[in-house]
């Protein structure tokens, strides 16, 4: 969220007097501040956004157990506020030894601006594993280096209610291309709204076509982005299989009741919705019959093609104990944290044997954790600084041809007139 000039300095200051107020109270300057906790450990805080408290708080427990030198010290920020405080705290200076990181153009912008400690040594020294992030992880880092370490990642996929399916008559495939996706969604469409064969939703992946083939939105040909834009607009408005645009927005985009309730056959959307799923079965919300399979993909793309991101965690330059936190950072990234990230439907971004099984235990369907980790999963966003902009334009215009208020040329004039704007930009 934008904030005012005002704002921003207000909340700049209200921070810096909490953190003086605790450096106050010990007598001395920051470092000693932070150098013990109560059973006489170092003291590591470690700041993350509200809505990862339970699961990086059993983390940062576990790995206090595991030794006797270190205590990691949860400090949770609430969620919606959690971006514009750590802009404060990386410039201004804090007690953060490791931060919580949404996407990987955050950490383009904090490596620009020198915020964040440079690991590429680190790691190169370490014993950890790069290879278990897999496909995402050098087009993470095309010039090799390492600002900060995936904690969590990303990965889209296609859920679908089985019951539908076998009433239909209709087998999954292993593998399906965009079009056969299509023509699956017109057999699953009945009535008039009563039931649909797909739900497209107004996020940000209005491109998803084009990035699945390695085309994004400050590329030098986006044609590969009207095409997705066309084939939307098929499945809304010419097939009249996917839930159009304007219900979508008139209802607030009740994705998982049209779901859970049978309206919808199938949907693309990303792991976090078996946990939504699984946690409403558990409390008797709903009894749905539901299963993945993976992403549709363009012709010609390989099949297990998807997109997803990294979100990540890293240390602020001015960290008076870069070592030890780069010890938890490890530990959190690696083997430590992916069994615990599972148990609360999270997909961890080291995908080890342990990880695997961690999964496969919460989720308890076996072909969803080989459909989840043999993914070949493309970047949903490039490292570049401005994508979320981009993202933004490219939003704004493909629902006014959603919607039937543009053609296609002219939706992508604007775009491209907007692109060039945003790119161009000092």
């Amino acid at each position: 969220m934008k904030r005012k000039r005002l704002a921003a300095a207000v909340m700049s200051a209200v921070l810096a007097a909490g953190m003086l107020a605790g450096c106050g109270g010990q007598g001395g300057n920051g470092s000693s501040q932070q150098t013990a906790s109560e059973d006489g450990k170092l003291n590591l805080k470690f700041y993350i956004w509200s809505d990862e408290e339970n699961y990086m708080t059993e983390v940062a427990e576990n790995y206090n157990a595991s030794q006797d030198e270190v205590n990691v010290e949860v400090v949770s920020i609430a969620n919606d506020s959690y971006d514009d405080k750590l802009k404060v705290m990386l410039s201004a200076g804090s007690d953060a030894d490791i931060v919580d990181i949404r996407t990987i153009n955050q950490v383009q912008q904090f490596k620009d601006s020198g915020a964040i400690m440079n690991l590429t040594d680190m790691v190169k020294d370490s014993d950890l594993d790069i290879s278990k992030y897999g496909s995402m992880w050098d087009a993470q880092y095309p010039d090799g280096e390492i600002y900060a370490l995936p904690t969590r990642s990303t990965c889209w996929m296609l859920f679908y209610n089985e019951d539908l399916l076998e009433e239909a008559g209709i087998t999954m495939p292993e593998q399906m291309t965009w079009d056969e996706y299509a023509d699956m969604a017109k057999q699953l469409t009945s009535g008039d709204g009563q039931q649909y064969g797909g739900y497209w939703i107004n996020w940000d992946i209005y491109n998803v076509l084009a990035t699945q083939q390695g085309v994004y939105l400050n590329s030098d040909d986006i044609s590969a982005v009207q095409e997705s834009l066309e084939f939307i607009n098929r499945l809304m408005n010419v097939d009249k299989s996917h839930v159009p645009l304007a219900e979508i927005q008139a209802t607030n985009a009740q994705y998982l009741a049209d779901f859970e309730n049978g309206k919808v056959a199938m949907m693309p959307q990303g792991e976090w919705l078996i946990n939504m799923l699984l946690t409403d079965q558990k409390d008797g919300k709903t009894d749905i019959n539901w299963n993945v399979a993976p992403m549709p993909v363009p012709e010609g793309v390989e099949a297990g093609t998807t997109w997803g991101q990294f979100q990540f965690a890293g240390i602020p330059k001015d960290a008076k104990h870069p070592e030890e936190s780069f010890e938890f950072l490890k530990y959190l990234c690696g083997e430590g944290g992916s069994t615990v990230l599972p148990k609360y439907g999270m997909l961890p971004a080291y995908s080890g044997d342990e990880a695997k099984q961690a999964f496969a235990d919460v989720v308890g369907k076996e072909n969803i954790v080989d459909v989840v980790f043999n993914a070949k999963k493309v970047l949903e966003t490039p490292p570049y600084v401005k994508y979320s902009e981009l993202l933004t334009a490219l939003k704004e215009n493909a629902e006014l041809y959603l919607l039937g208020e543009k053609d296609i040329d002219t939706t992508m004039e604007n775009f491209e007139k907007q692109r060039q704007e945003i790119m161009n930009e000092e």
